[in-house]
């Protein structure tokens, strides 16, 4: 028999999971459906270690429902076909369907079970650490309730940590508080991971004290956040590129050690410079600039080194003016032409680089250089009006580039 803690202390029943009050107190989705007896096909989508899988078979064990657990990732359809076969052959009676890390089941296995959903022969419980929106088919979202688990407290696993010690489930740990609640706030929520950590304390140092160069030799370099494939790094991304958007120096360089953490310098890259040109833009185009040569050069440099270049240009992107005049300006033009309006390009603007131009009307281009660099004519096509894709921001230097032209529109 196994003596992985993960595995011994995994819960029994509702009380001993760890926080996620808001789907536990009363009202909650679970505290209801437990209240009343009544089963519903469930996608449980949070980070991991939080308790996603423990959860399902909780509630399956509360409700007396037999269950089969598929991990994807290790096993094949097959044994979902047989599940489906096995309630066939006990006359439909309910059976739920526990599907590990969903997102690693390929599309069109995840349409087998859309039968079996569509005529409640088969509960589902699917556990996800990726955005279902992104991972699951629209046929298997729509008939499953997507309940979000929140990262658990480090005081809740610390006081639930005690509660084992005390209860001997936990032997052999000699520990400080101190210590204890390190290992708690290092693991970012992920009580399976700490559950690990304190595996490898109890086997591999035996009554020894657990001080903190022990501790660091333990921990060192075990977390680097989460993998660069999994919806955290979007997440950090997107935070990023808020922070920046925002001008907040303090929590951009935060969202960026997280991300250098990860090694994964191509999408840091992309964000930085699609922010640049997004929200910087005409306030201040030579950052732009700057961006994509900091980008560079960080590749270049390599890691650590490149850290320092991050750190320049990501404080220089927070302190820097911003426009968007010019993102809104393309995306509203966009959103024209796929939405049918395109129209004749007005003939004076056409190609009349062959000699039977003319003949066809292609005539009548005014050159702007010949009246001093700037001359009024109809450059949008007529059925337009008078759109006005770009409106000027008068952020950063944005307004002195609309200086010249505006002086020779009131000629």
């Amino acid at each position: 028999m196994t003596n992985l803690l993960t595995v011994l202390l995994r819960p029994k029943s509702i009380t001993d999971i760890i926080g996620q009050e808001h789907i536990l107190k009363s009202g909650g989705l679970i505290h209801q459906m437990l209240k009343y007896k009544k089963i519903y096909s469930l996608i449980f989508y949070g980070p991991p270690g939080i308790g996603k899988t423990s959860l399902a078979q909780v509630l399956c064990n509360e409700l007396n429902l037999d269950y089969t657990i598929f991990i994807p990732s290790i096993e094949k359809k097959e044994k979902i076909i047989k599940v489906l076969d096995l309630v066939k052959k006990n006359n439909n009676k309910l059976h739920v369907l526990i599907i590990d890390e969903i997102h690693r089941l390929n599309r069109d296995k995840q349409d087998i079970l859309l039968p079996f959903l569509e005529n409640g022969l088969i509960t589902v419980f699917a556990t996800t650490t990726e955005n279902p929106y992104f991972t699951i088919n629209p046929a298997i979202r729509s008939r499953c309730q997507i309940i979000e688990l929140n990262p658990l407290n480090p005081i809740d696993i610390f006081k639930n940590l005690k509660m084992m010690i005390s209860r001997n489930k936990i032997k052999n740990l000699i520990i400080s508080d101190k210590n204890l609640m390190k290992i708690c706030e290092v693991t970012n929520g992920d009580y399976r991971s700490t559950l690990n950590i304190i595996d490898i304390l109890i086997n591999l140092y035996p009554n020894h004290e657990i001080n903190e160069e022990i501790l660091t030799n333990v921990l060192k370099n075990k977390f680097i956040i989460a993998s660069h494939y999994g919806d955290t790094h979007y997440n950090l991304l997107s935070a990023l590129h808020k922070s920046l958007r925002g001008s907040d120096p303090d929590a951009a360089i935060y969202y960026t050690a997280q991300l250098l953490a990860q090694g994964d310098l191509i999408s840091l890259n992309r964000r930085l410079i699609a922010c640049a040109y997004e929200d910087i833009g005409l306030a201040n185009p030579q950052l732009c600039d700057r961006v994509i040569n900091a980008t560079k050069a960080a590749i270049e440099v390599g890691m650590p080194e490149c850290v320092q270049i991050y750190g320049d240009i990501v404080i220089e992107m927070c302190l820097s003016p911003k426009s968007n005049s010019g993102y809104l300006a393309i995306n509203e033009a966009i959103k024209d032409v796929e939405g049918g309006k395109i129209y004749p390009i007005p003939l004076h603007l056409c190609d009349q680089s062959y000699s039977s131009a003319a003949k066809l009307n292609r005539k009548g281009y005014k050159y702007p250089h010949d009246f001093g660099g700037y001359v009024k004519q109809q450059y949008l096509p007529i059925k337009l009006g008078n759109v006005k894709y770009y409106k000027m921001n008068k952020n950063g230097i944005e307004e002195k580039l609309n200086y010249w032209l505006k002086l020779q529109k009131n000629k």
